[in-house]
């Protein structure tokens, strides 16, 4: 896939992650410290938004993103330098341990990758079993999420009732 910034072409990493595919686990250092492996299932829907400059974190991505906040966790990866991250993450109260800047494994594990300083923008909706429900790459840097598309698929996703077998319906309740 290509990734245009400032009228140049950037070829994004070989590995491409396809929505209803599962989820790579990574590694990954954290804000303040902690190493987490993300990805793959967990207890909660997982939101993946990697942004090359983390200023394009708004209020609009800020609102889905606690719209679902007891459901969700949100990792915030960047190629953003600490300075830089630390005034956005005060600015919305954002909790240091759901953000990184040790993007280049997390980026290549995920097919976002431009180079060692640089990672496409994008958006990835991993539910508990570690399915990639939703995936967004805009094509170029300065372009903006779809947050509507976004905002409905996280929440379908969150809310999503597994269907079959329950306690109640084989005991006629």
């Amino acid at each position: 896939m290509e990734i245009t910034y400032k009228n140049n072409s950037y070829t994004l990493g070989k590995k491409e992650r396809k929505v209803e595919g599962e989820a790579p686990a990574i590694r990954v250092k954290m804000l303040n410290d902690e190493v987490k492996v993300i990805g793959l299932m967990a207890p909660s829907v997982q939101v993946m938004i990697t942004l090359n400059d983390v200023n394009k974190y708004d209020s609009d991505l800020h609102q889905i993103i606690n719209s679902t906040k007891r459901k969700v966790f949100p990792y915030i990866i960047t190629s953003s330098a600490n300075e830089i991250i630390e005034d956005v993450a005060e600015k919305f109260a954002l909790d240091r341990s759901f953000i990184s800047n040790d993007f280049v494994d997390f980026s290549n594990k995920f097919g976002v990758n431009i180079n060692d300083s640089m990672l496409a923008n994008s958006i990835f909706v991993i539910d508990k079993e570690g399915v990639i429900k939703y995936k967004e790459i805009p094509t170029d840097l300065d372009d903006d999420f779809k947050m509507e598309e976004f905002s409905i698929t996280l929440n379908e996703v969150v809310n999503f009732k597994p269907k079959g077998h329950t306690h109640e319906n084989w005991m006629g309740v």
